[in-house]
């Protein structure tokens, strides 16, 4: 049986795909970046400020790249009011996603830790510190802070200490 596919939707279809590829090209860089950056000698120096300026490089490229996509599904005159809708709607959940890390990332700092970077996605929060173990009153101060900004609970909390020991 053959599905006959309507030059609108073939484009939402194609659009959708490209966020998808989008989705999992931004993700395959950052755990690889993650990855590159678990060395032996990971000190407080320039490396760990390398590895949190790649880190939010490649956080900052991700979002521009999703939200130049989406912006082409609203600006094109060929998609329909749903696909606007539903992009507008993506768009704005990613901006307020933003916000709200830069506010998290903010609040983390303020509690003594140099280097923070949060990463929000659909289920769950991440949290990169620049220490090589955190204290159980630390965790407790960074998950306090996450779930009264967010509707994140506990589980979906997840603390990733950064530097390696000596």
């Amino acid at each position: 049986m053959k599905i006959k596919l309507t030059e609108n939707r073939k484009k939402i279809l194609v659009l959708s795909c490209m966020v998808v590829l989008l989705v999992v090209a931004g993700t395959l860089s950052i755990v690889l970046n993650l990855n590159a950056g678990k060395t032996p000698d990971n000190s407080l120096d320039g490396t760990q400020s390398t590895f949190f300026s790649e880190l939010q490089s490649d956080k900052e490229l991700r979002k521009n790249e999703q939200i130049a996509l989406l912006d082409a599904i609203i600006n094109n005159d060929n998609s329909t009011k749903e696909a606007i809708a539903n992009a507008e709607a993506e768009k704005l959940a990613i901006v307020t996603n933003i916000k709200t890390e830069m506010a998290l990332e903010s609040m983390i700092k303020s509690k003594g830790f140099q280097n923070v970077a949060v990463m929000i996605g659909n289920e769950k929060i991440n949290v990169f510190v620049d220490k090589a173990e955190l204290l159980d009153e630390e965790t407790a101060t960074i998950c306090s802070l996450i779930m009264e900004q967010t509707k994140f609970t506990i589980a979906d909390i997840i603390i990733n200490p950064t530097v390696q020991s000596n």
